[in-house]
């Protein structure tokens, strides 16, 4: 609910946290409000906006984790569609993401929201580099895939002889 209605507070003159907690109680309305706090100080410089954002995230944290997993999942939504804003508003949000937003998800076990954050942000900071590990990458994928095939059936063959009876191998 929290993911959802963060920014139709922040974004809509008629929807106040009064109405969020009316109609999905205290508790919604409560994260709602931390993520919005979390989005509305305004900076005069970029290191003080930066500085500013690790302490908010880690005092959204102390008081409710699930504020800090809310806003790991907009950004990375906002980082899959970056290809919709400008040039420059890309190139920001891509280095605010990886200086603070990539880390914590580290931090947090997020492994998987962390390497998407950092290769889609690869993809807008150094476009010519992303093409070429593309390229790269891809390149190779049949190959790879061919070899993964050939050793899960041995694999298989393996556990069958050792009386495991194993569906599959995946991972």
């Amino acid at each position: 609910c929290t993911a959802l209605l963060h920014d139709t507070v922040e974004d809509c003159d008629e929807v106040c946290f009064g109405d969020v907690e009316s109609h999905f109680g205290k508790e919604v309305a409560a994260l709602v409000d931390g993520m919005t706090k979390i989005s509305r100080i305004k900076f005069h410089s970029r290191q003080e906006e930066e500085a500013e954002n690790y302490r908010k995230l880690i005092v959204a944290m102390a008081s409710d984790i699930r504020v800090i997993l809310v806003k790991l999942a907009d950004r990375l939504h906002n980082i899959r569609t970056l290809q919709h804003m400008p040039r420059q508003k890309q190139i920001n949000k891509a280095k605010e993401t990886l200086e603070l937003y990539a880390p914590l998800a580290h931090r947090l076990g997020l492994y998987r929201i962390k390497e998407e954050l950092e290769d889609t942000c690869l993809k807008y900071l150094e476009p010519k580099a992303y093409a070429e590990l593309e390229e790269k990458i891809n390149s190779g994928k049949e190959e790879r895939q061919r070899y993964i095939r050939e050793v899960i059936g041995t694999l298989m063959q393996y556990l069958a002889e050792g009386g495991i009876g194993a569906k599959s191998i995946e991972g």
